[in-house]
């Protein structure tokens, strides 16, 4: 199974753009115990309204930021948005279903595996895994068995995308490949429903 589950352009049937508000009325019409699966399938067919997006398309210089949309018990989703060049720590996502769309240029995720995970000591060892585009004509779903990776936006020019997570959660593991080392560490929203918040969090490797 690849670590990051892509479909191409050929794959697809019918392509139906629609605005945010109603992808998340579509989103939460799918059952709770079977909400991820109903996920991937939904975006294979379904395209984001860039314009629609613009209350939280919230972009800072230094990095990237997070951005909810929406959230309950289920699932939530955010909006991040990336200047060129940034990037995401290596991080996991706590056992929870994530699947990435992409509403303005596009991605990349490196996938990771981990080794030699001390966690008394809290150092670990990572080897790179497969390397997968998001682009909007190939949306990402992270696979539960290499949950672990780092997304950045290769390009020239600015990306936005759509991360609806299964089951929220407010912490995640941090790994930082230049010292061994990984911890766990508070998420932070830039905005929340299209209000700011705060400033983006500090890098919390240093590297």
């Amino acid at each position: 199974m690849s670590d990051l589950v892509s479909d191409t352009a050929s794959d697809i049937a019918t392509v139906k753009t629609v605005g945010i508000d109603q992808f998340i009325h579509d989103l939460r019409s799918f059952p709770a115990d079977d909400f991820a699966n109903h996920v991937a399938s939904y975006v294979k067919t379904h395209r984001l309204d860039r314009a629609s997006l613009e209350r939280y398309a919230f972009f800072f210089p230094n990095r990237y930021t997070r951005n909810l949309i929406f959230r309950d018990e289920t699932f939530e989703a955010l909006a991040l948005c990336w200047e060129p060049g940034q990037v995401s720590n290596v991080h996991n996502h706590r056992g929870q279903e994530c699947c990435v769309v992409v509403a303005e240029g596009e991605l990349r995720s490196q996938t990771y595996y981990v080794h030699d995970r001390d966690e008394g000591a809290g150092t670990c060892r990572l080897e790179e895994g497969p390397l997968e585009a998001i682009t909007r004509e190939q949306p990402g779903i992270v696979d539960l068995d290499a949950p672990v990776h780092q997304v950045r936006n290769p390009g020239e020019s600015r990306a936005l995308s759509v991360h609806v997570y299964s089951k929220p959660f407010d912490t995640c593991e941090v790994y930082c490949p230049v010292k061994g080392t990984y911890h766990e560490v508070k998420l932070h929203d830039f905005s929340q429903y299209g209000e700011l918040t705060q400033q983006p969090a500090q890098d919390p490797c240093g590297e």
